[in-house]
């Protein structure tokens, strides 16, 4: 009979975490440029799934209209605060993007 614990990977995902939370930590007071970038994609991703919710209660309505262009933004700010995390996490900018619009610079509307 197999006397298999738990604990083990328990204790590795908590170790994880106490090191994200470090790390982050960390990270916000030294790179406050990131900071504010993940704070500004964090919003946006939030105003994006508000405007998905207000478009999904009009559809609940009868409205007879669809939430394609929510869904992209959504999917499009998703994106954008992945990798402003995981810039913040890295201390360093891997993209030059316009947090106002989660596109690269470059791009054309």
């Amino acid at each position: 009979m197999s006397t298999a614990t738990t604990s083990e990977p328990d204790l590795d995902a908590e170790a994880q975490r106490v090191a994200a939370v470090h790390r982050l930590a960390t990270s916000k007071a030294f790179y406050p440029e990131l900071r504010r970038a993940e704070a500004q994609a964090r919003v946006q991703l939030a105003a994006a799934v508000i405007a998905m919710d207000e478009v999904e209660d009009r559809i609940a309505a009868g409205e007879k209209i669809h939430s394609l262009y929510e869904q992209a933004a959504i999917e499009r700010a998703k994106d954008a605060y992945a990798q402003a995390l995981a810039d913040l996490i890295r201390g360093e900018s891997s993209v030059e993007a316009d947090p106002s619009t989660s596109r690269p610079m470059n791009q054309e509307h």
